[in-house]
């Protein structure tokens, strides 16, 4: 290798005296005899990310150039490849283990007397083990992507204008041929989508067959007839190894595609609060969920600049004059009884999410809550407060964290009564975890069931479903001008199954979904219900309307139910609708319930608030006494088990 090829700013790749078995990108800066000068991209001089660039001086033999990314290539299992080793932060050599969905795969670190170790990896983390001899790559690229010199022609001074209609200035689409489906659906606008190309049709229009999107009983591929002005070719894959910087515009992958935005904030951690430029929101990404933004102009992919900071600032305060004037500044319909969590935005609060009800609107945007965990100074009742639209968000649906939670990983952890986000800074024995909070600089220990997945709540991206379960492109089940329809339960959801047997109306029993059969029916497995023989759960096919999600949990309870409260009672292994009809000593109650006619003695325990399920929200049930006044006056002389 002869260092004297290599101009000052060109991209290589580098290997250290202390592994040799790693590649490191690097800028190749100067070089003096057998040693070359560079910086490397992954590297810096300390721990901390934001120190300087580490530069130091490597031996010419261990210097090659970066090799052309190569797009669209897929692998199979078996075949030697080089991966991106998020460890060591270089490229390594590997071979296939196993092809998962989404272009995602299993990938077998072995070699230089380490044990060999498994990882999955994204398709931007693999390429094709390559080797630089004498000054090319072995074995060589395809013509195509490193095509002859081509001979030079002297100019004759002739300078031709050539004029094309817009039709021929568009690039051909072949079948076969990988490309990006943009959406137009209210709620999606701006996000891409890959597919392929099955066919052209008439009217500039093709068939494609999407790639991360199936149809709704999820056996095969959504196919979609699309107008040729909505497709584009795969932009260029390009490594980005190095931290994206504040303002860089970026696709963020969410949903199973591509939305743009910009960096708003750069988390440590390799993580990044997104904003999206269609929606006017923010998330959080990780690092290798994002690639750089490129803009498709007449045939060519071109890099784009960093977002203007004024522009932002100007928008912003557009968007803030919205949702403080509109009418409709809040896309989420808060009813009355509807079960929500409220945002703090008090000193040393910040971030902080707190169980509620709502009990009244006070006007487009505002509305009288009930604290659930909160009281008054005197502890006599529950705290009520009134609160602006956009601090209130329903309460996430309830996902059992079995495994454990990962380093860096985003939580809510439950802390002085309500939901608190952080990132998970050490996994500790004994089930237990750090978490660090970033609005109060502060890391605490928290044992695994005081923790739950983080989830945002982004209306944009929800108006049409208000639980994220998304069947085909732009297409969600839920609510829509006031007609309901049936929701899509995925494989594994967890459920409650509503019986219509006779004595046993009404009562609800936990299950999880084990698949759909199709024609609006679920095979369901029980988690409280055996076969007749009692060695295993039972299992049967449930139609959707008798379906619905888990409800929301609601912390301990520990004040008493108030009489006439509807409340769920925990009786032969599910739960059935009723009412206080009585209070009695040591958190005892008597309940009544009007599907059966019987009246039942209950521990608090084995009670919980009663919540309906209606056009795809949880809404708290009013107290109602109209139904259990005629049972009052029997009371005494009932007996009850």
């Amino acid at each position: 290798m002869r260092p004297k090829i290599f101009r000052k700013g060109d991209k290589i790749e580098v290997r250290m005296q202390e592994d040799s078995s790693i590649w490191y990108t690097a800028t190749f800066l100067r070089s003096s005899r057998n040693q070359v000068y560079v910086e490397l991209e992954t590297l810096s001089e300390t721990e901390d990310p934001t120190s300087p660039l580490r530069r130091e001086y490597v031996s010419a033999g261990d210097v090659r150039p970066a090799p052309p990314p190569e797009l669209h290539r897929y692998f199979k299992v078996g075949e030697i490849v080089e991966g991106f080793c998020r460890e060591k932060k270089g490229w390594r050599e590997g071979h296939v283990v196993k092809v998962l969905e989404n272009s995602r795969y299993t990938l077998s670190f072995e070699g230089d007397g380490r044990k060999s170790s498994l990882a999955e990896m994204e398709q931007w983390e693999l390429r094709a083990d390559r080797e630089w001899v004498d000054g090319s790559w072995f074995p060589p690229f395809l013509l195509h992507e490193n095509k002859p010199t081509e001979p030079v022609v002297k100019s004759r001074g002739l300078i031709l204008k050539i004029k094309c209609s817009r039709k021929a200035s568009e690039t051909k689409l072949n079948e076969g041929m990988l490309v990006e489906v943009k959406s137009d659906e209210e709620g999606f606008r701006g996000s891409w989508f890959t597919a392929v190309i099955v066919k052209p049709l008439r009217n500039d229009k093709f068939l494609v067959e999407y790639r991360t999107l199936r149809t709704e009983d999820k056996t095969e591929l959504l196919k979609e007839e699309v107008d040729i002005s909505f497709i584009r070719q795969c932009p260029p894959v390009v490594q980005r190894i190095k931290p994206f910087d504040y303002l860089e515009r970026v696709d963020a992958w969410y949903n199973d595609g591509w939305w743009e935005g910009h960096i708003a904030k750069v988390i440590s951690g390799c993580k990044y609060v997104v904003h999206f430029t269609n929606a006017d929101e923010e998330m959080v990404f990780e690092h290798f969920k994002l690639r750089p933004h490129q803009e498709w102009i007449d045939g060519k992919w071109f890099a784009v600049p960093k977002v203007n900071l004024t522009s932002v600032n100007l928008k912003s305060n557009k968007v803030n004059l919205k949702r403080k004037h509109s009418q409709r500044a809040s896309d989420t319909t808060f009813r009355d009884g509807m079960m929500v969590e409220v945002k703090s935005d008090e000193e040393g609060y910040q971030g902080s999410w707190y169980t509620a009800v709502i009990v009244s609107s006070l006007s487009c945007d505002k509305f009288l809550v009930e604290y659930q965990t909160l009281k008054t100074d005197d502890e006599s009742e529950f705290l009520r407060e009134e609160a602006f639209a956009s601090y209130i968000r329903p309460c996430p649906p309830k996902i059992v964290q079995v495994e454990r939670f990962k380093m860096l990983e985003e939580v809510d952890a439950w802390y002085n009564d309500g939901w608190w986000v952080g990132l998970v800074s050490k996994v500790l024995d004994g089930s237990k975890y750090a978490v660090y909070f970033w609005t109060t600089n502060e890391e605490l220990i928290f044992d695994h069931f005081n923790l739950r997945l983080h989830q945002e709540w982004i209306v944009a991206f929800r108006k049409r479903l208000k639980l994220l379960v998304k069947n085909k492109l732009g297409k969600y089940k839920g609510e829509r001008d006031g007609i309901t329809v049936v929701p899509n339960f995925l494989n594994g959801m967890e459920v409650e199954i509503k019986s219509d047997e006779q004595g046993y109306q009404g009562s609800w029993y936990p299950a999880v979904i084990v698949k759909s059969s199709g024609s609006r029916k679920y095979l369901v497995e029980f988690q409280t219900l055996k076969t007749d023989d009692g060695s295993q759960l039972h299992k049967e096919e449930a139609d959707a309307p008798c379906i619905r999600p888990c409800p929301p949990i609601v912390q301990t309870r520990k004040d008493p139910f108030k009489l006439f409260d509807k409340v769920d009672a925990w009786y032969n292994d599910g739960w059935w609708v009723g009412q206080i009809c009585k209070v009695l000593k040591g958190k005892e109650y008597l309940i009544c319930f009007g599907t059966t006619n019987e009246t039942l003695k209950f521990q608090h325990t084995e009670l919980r608030p009663h919540q309906d399920w209606i056009d795809g929200q949880w809404i708290f049930a009013k107290r109602v006494c109209l139904s259990v006044e005629s049972k009052i006056s029997d009371l005494n002389s009932s007996s009850f088990v």
